[in-house]
């Protein structure tokens, strides 16, 4: 399959090959939203050319995971060809495959008789069992349907009677009948399926014409992000210079709190001094907090900062970045009045407890209820940065939090009283996985890494980097 070297416009994909459209999406430069859907339904034919020679070429490039996607688009366009590829999948997915896979063979009705005998043949007797519950859900009476149902019957009588039952044809109920006879007292778990088994099958009806409604929409959001994080570094250098805003601005924000060399440090730059929109200059100056040892990112920041005319977004990206800058009188004052105005608020908050100065420790507890989610956000970091030990019950009350938990996990940590000395650091780290009733390993790191960062600001070295990845 020819490459895509370039990021497809998800507004413009009427002109773009289907293969082109499933190979960005794979490489994570297209976001499958309904855009791309409506371009790739828009062309059965090439689509589905696309999709059966999806897997034909090395994909080492790939980030995305098509499989699930290739089988919706087979579903919805009933099309016989895509059959071998659902083989495939059914096999290689063993006992995992997905309820989608299932009600996708299925709606192929007597089309997929043959490939799903031919698949069951192939496996070992232990290997079957999900095989034989797609062969049962066909709806299609065959002999040898039956005789593969009724063989795992004896291999497993259990699952076997369940799939009988299934499968709802009569001339199962001698044969489980037999069986039943046969069973001991103790067996009466086993009794049980027989009998509900031979209910399902003199209850049952005849197989009806299957009509499948399905709505490949349905799976999809009307417009989907890239995922940026996911790309490499050239890639998203790549995306600064897109035709779509939204895409610069994620480009722009994937490289925040991260080492920024020289000539990226010059790209976010000319970004944020001229770039048409308002958001990917705001993410620029954002990006370019850890630039500001350089005289002229500070200046250009100043001088956005100083402008009367400036809007809201851009005042705030700016003042994140300037964050570092805090010692300056006229940057905390600008700061002061951004929070001031409750569309700048959250941003205000963020770019208080980023530059860590004293005189903005009061400002977070009272906003630790804000009705807003991402104002509440920024006080809670706020709260761990500052170390406002006053408030850590209500910090402890974010571990019920979904939305939050994370956040006031890392803050808590930065509260948690204790001497930063290196032998404590485990020690305070199992009071937090205490306190917080366990922690996933994701929750984990995250408390070590905010524990490190106690360290870091204490003058001393972290203690948990580089024993996790």
């Amino acid at each position: 399959m020819e490459v895509v070297s370039f990021f497809p416009d998800p507004n413009r994909l009427s002109e773009t090959p289907p293969a082109a459209i499933l190979d960005a999406v794979a490489r994570g430069r297209l976001g499958l939203d309904h855009r791309a859907i409506k371009a790739l339904l828009a062309k059965p034919n090439e689509t589905m050319q696309a999709v059966v020679a999806y897997e034909d070429g090395p994909r080492t490039d790939d980030i995305i995971d098509l499989q699930a996607d290739l089988v919706n688009l087979i579903r919805h366009f009933h099309a016989k060809e895509g059959l071998p590829l659902l083989m495939k999948i059914v096999q290689e997915e063993g006992p995992d495959f997905s309820d989608e896979l299932v009600e996708t063979v299925v709606s192929f009705g007597a089309d997929a008789l043959e490939p799903l005998l031919a698949v069951h043949a192939e496996l070992d007797e232990t290997d079957r069992s999900e095989v034989a519950f797609l062969l049962a859900s066909l709806g299609v009476r065959d002999q040898r349907v039956f005789d593969a149902l009724a063989e795992h019957l004896q291999y497993d009588a259990r699952d076997g009677a369940f799939l009988l039952g299934l499968y709802g044809d009569p001339r199962a109920l001698p044969v489980l009948r037999a069986l039943r006879e046969e069973l001991k007292p103790e067996e009466a778990e086993l009794q049980l399926e027989i009998d509900e088994a031979i209910e399902q099958i003199t209850n049952a009806k005849p197989p009806q014409p299957r009509i499948d409604e399905f709505n490949i929409f349905e799976f999809y959001p009307e417009e989907q992000e890239l995922p940026v994080e996911l790309l490499t570094e050239d890639e998203r250098i790549e995306l600064l210079d897109h035709p779509l805003p939204s895409l610069r601005a994620a480009a722009a924000q994937s490289f925040f709190n991260r080492e920024i060399e020289h000539e990226l440090k010059q790209k976010l730059l000319r970004l944020g001094e001229g770039d048409p929109d308002v958001t990917v200059r705001a993410r620029a100056w954002e990006t370019l907090m850890d630039a500001t040892d350089d005289a002229e990112v500070v200046e250009a920041m100043l001088k956005v900062m100083r402008n009367a005319e400036t809007a809201i977004d851009e005042r705030a990206g700016v003042l994140v970045g300037l964050s570092a800058e805090a010692d300056r009188n006229e940057v905390r004052q600008a700061m002061e009045d951004l929070y001031r105005l409750p569309e700048g608020r959250s941003k205000a908050l963020e770019a208080m407890w980023r530059s860590v100065h004293p005189s903005f420790r009061d400002y977070f507890p009272k906003h630790l209820n804000d009705a807003d989610l991402e104002t509440r956000r920024n006080a809670i970091w706020g709260v761990g940065y500052h170390a406002i030990r006053s408030e850590m019950d209500k910090l402890r009350a974010f571990f019920e939090d979904e939305e939050l938990r994370m956040d006031a996990l890392f803050a808590y940590a930065m509260t948690l009283p204790g001497d930063l000395s290196p032998a404590r650091m485990k020690g305070m780290l199992s009071r937090v996985e205490k306190d917080a009733k366990g922690l996933t390993e994701e929750e984990e790191i995250l408390v070590m890494a905010a524990l490190d960062e106690r360290l870091v600001l204490a003058g001393k070295k972290p203690y948990f980097a580089g024993k996790n990845d």
